[in-house]
């Protein structure tokens, strides 16, 4: 059996959730950085934008949240997505960034990384905590073949994945979004073999079987939309 924190467990998000989410995610980065100057109205203009984007990627997504036995209640929550280049990444509008400009020959499975919060509430097994939320976003991405992963990601989060020995490239200058000092990056999918083997022992699981076909079936599909769309 995969290794479970005490107390908590992990389970996918359903659909009828991301409400629930998008709040956590909101209320616990303010909580985060004593973020006391909102008003309900920029609170709801800050997740109506963020729920668009979710309800944007959710088809193409798995998204993991760490409940608590006791409440159930969202501790923890992260995602990955499939890009069906369909869809805008938040980095298009935040940053300017063309994405068809940072792509990567032979690099062509393109992911995207996002809702990566941890709640401060936890502090036991936070280490463990973290490093199976990203196993669990990471593991599909790594097994897929060659890829890039896209996120807009807090700048002390990049120095935490380097002291785990994952790189991470810097694409432009960073932003403050959402209180915090955030960077638009992309990882390569072979900088994140070392840390999947390594801690596959310990946190691996059927889940991550399943995640991985789910993810093969929306690879497929658009490769066969793609392939038709030549002709």
């Amino acid at each position: 059996m995969s290794w479970q924190p005490n107390n908590f467990y992990f389970s996918r998000l359903r659909k009828d959730e991301l409400k629930d989410l998008v709040s956590f995610v909101v209320l616990e980065i303010y909580e985060h950085f004593n973020y006391k100057d909102y008003t309900q109205q920029s609170f709801e203009n800050e997740f109506e934008y963020l729920l668009k984007e979710d309800l944007a990627f959710f088809g193409n997504s798995v998204y993991y949240v760490l409940r608590n036995h006791f409440d159930h209640k969202i501790y923890g929550s992260i995602k990955t997505t499939y890009w069906d280049r369909a869809a805008t990444i938040p980095m298009e509008k935040l940053f300017g960034i063309n994405v068809q400009d940072v792509l990567i020959p032979d690099y062509l499975n393109i992911w995207h990384l996002g809702r990566f919060v941890i709640s401060g509430k936890i502090c036991e097994e936070r280490i463990g905590i973290l490093k199976k939320m990203l196993f669990n976003a990471f593991y599909p991405i790594s097994t897929m073949g060659a890829g890039l992963v896209l996120a807009e990601c807090d700048k002390k989060l990049t120095m935490t994945l380097k002291k785990m020995g994952i790189d991470s490239f810097v694409l432009g200058d960073s932003i403050e979004y959402i209180c915090s000092e955030t960077l638009p990056i992309y990882i390569k999918s072979d900088w994140l073999n070392q840390y999947i083997s390594s801690n596959s022992q310990r946190y691996l699981d059927k889940e991550n079987s399943q995640d991985f076909q789910f993810f093969l079936k929306k690879i497929n599909s658009n490769v066969e939309v793609n392939t038709d769309a030549n002709f």
